[in-house]
């Protein structure tokens, strides 16, 4: 039996509420309310999102939750569960691939992907945001919308350059 004092909840042990504890209190408060039950692999994979900057891959995702804490099946279930939720946001590389963020006491914001190393930069997000008020306004409700935009970075940018000097500085002599 469980003293008052007791929980076998997976957060009951946080004591310091840094921003990370409290958004992770809030996702698993919003998981609880919708009928689910907050799993030690939910919490993980949650607070395993807190961790990344920026949209994560489902398989980088996975590492960083550890393969000892659940497998992949759970991980794309639970992720699909908190998209519905509005924990999570999914996103698109340009060659399909899906990235998920985090919502969780976020702003709303876009990024900007670099097709050469994957590299994500936030956009603002306040042109579409004006763009779905007008939407409203028009009548139409639970108005969504995916913007994705892809460019080459200028890291990337600087690496071609250097590889092409490179290329152009060798000359090939021809023979006599």
């Amino acid at each position: 039996m469980i003293s008052a004092t007791q929980s076998n909840h997976p957060l009951g042990l946080v004591t310091n509420r840094e921003p990370e504890d409290v958004t992770l209190t809030v996702a698993c408060t919003r998981i609880r309310n919708s009928g689910m039950r907050v799993t030690k692999p939910r919490v993980a994979l949650l607070a395993a999102l807190l961790r990344f900057p920026g949209p994560a891959s489902i398989e980088r995702i996975h590492q960083e939750v550890g393969t000892k804490s659940c497998d992949l099946v759970t991980i794309y279930r639970c992720l699909a569960a908190f998209e519905g939720l509005g924990l999570v946001r999914r996103s698109y590389l340009h060659n399909g691939t899906c990235l998920y963020e985090q919502t969780v006491n976020a702003a709303r914001r876009y990024h900007i992907i670099c097709k050469e190393c994957g590299r994500t930069d936030p956009v603002d997000y306040e042109l579409a945001e004006g763009l779905e008020q007008k939407i409203a306004e028009r009548g139409y409700t639970q108005v969504s919308h995916v913007v994705e935009f892809f460019g080459v970075c200028p890291i990337c940018q600087q690496a071609a350059k250097a590889a092409a000097s490179r290329v152009t500085a060798v000359k090939i002599v021809p023979s006599v």
